[in-house]
């Protein structure tokens, strides 16, 4: 007997059901049987850790409350703040950003587009060094300038954290030795740059001289056992990273643009 059109389009609607049922079915099982393999793709600077003990020694303390060395301190800050001039904020905010790339101009490449991978490391490899540097900050606890002595005015962004050691002096200086390690033909030309990352907080009243003095003996320090680590030493030698470091090399050192003076 023929099927009513109700019931044709009933029996199809259970069959497409069904079947969908059992796609689902199938694929399930499928999935359930294929392994998933996910590609692992290291950190060059995985496992890498810093001894904080003769780090922290190097930093040493800041200068005691009304010391001869804090008032100095204070004097240099106010010294500097009359003598600012629009070069001396605008340059100072270029470094504002903890970033590799900060670097591009003293080794004459973009190094966005040239060197990804140096870009990535110096990041995970730095990621320890600030660590210690947090540590060190947070038990010290000085306060920053601008904090202690109201007639500080900052020209950059103000920030929360204690003031000793300075972290953009740990950093800069930290990244231009790494750097210097992998470019030593650069050398001068990054130090250079290193320092003046420390400096910018001076000249714009975000920490005292001897906040960014104790961040450039850090960043000298911890530089020196990330170097000495296996870790490093491992991505120095990866043939990626040398193909990157030959094409900054290929720059010349009569083209290399003028640096902060």
């Amino acid at each position: 007997m023929a099927l009513s059109p109700a019931a044709r389009l009933t029996t199809i609607h259970r069959s497409r059901t069904e079947l969908m049922f059992a796609i689902k079915a199938l694929v399930l099982a499928t999935l359930a049987l294929t392994p998933i393999t996910v590609r692992a793709d290291p950190s060059p600077a995985a496992g890498v850790s810093l001894d904080p003990a003769p780090l922290e020694r190097v930093v040493g303390t800041p200068p005691a409350a009304r010391s001869p060395e804090a008032s100095q301190d204070l004097a240099i800050l106010l010294w500097l703040q009359q003598a600012r001039n629009p070069e001396i904020v605008s340059s100072s905010w270029t470094l504002l950003e903890r970033n590799p790339t900060a670097f591009s101009r003293a080794l004459g490449v973009d190094m966005l587009r040239t060197t990804p991978l140096l870009n990535a490391a110096l990041k995970a490899f730095l990621k320890p060094v600030d660590g210690i540097k947090d540590q060190i900050k947070d038990r010290v606890n000085r306060p920053r300038p601008f904090v202690s002595n109201p007639q500080i005015v900052p020209c950059l962004p103000l920030e929360a954290s204690a003031s000793f050691p300075s972290g953009h002096s740990t950093w800069y200086r930290a990244a231009s030795e790494l750097l210097a390690d992998l470019l030593p033909e650069r050398r001068s030309r990054l130090i250079e740059l290193g320092r003046h990352g420390g400096n910018s907080r001076v000249l714009c009243g975000m920490h005292y001289p001897s906040d960014v003095e104790a961040g450039q003996r850090l960043g000298v320090a911890a530089a020196n056992q990330l170097i000495q680590s296996p870790q490093w030493r491992a991505f120095k030698a990866d043939a990626a990273v040398q193909a990157e470091l030959d094409q900054v090399r290929k720059a010349p050192a009569s083209a290399l643009p003028v640096l902060v003076h």
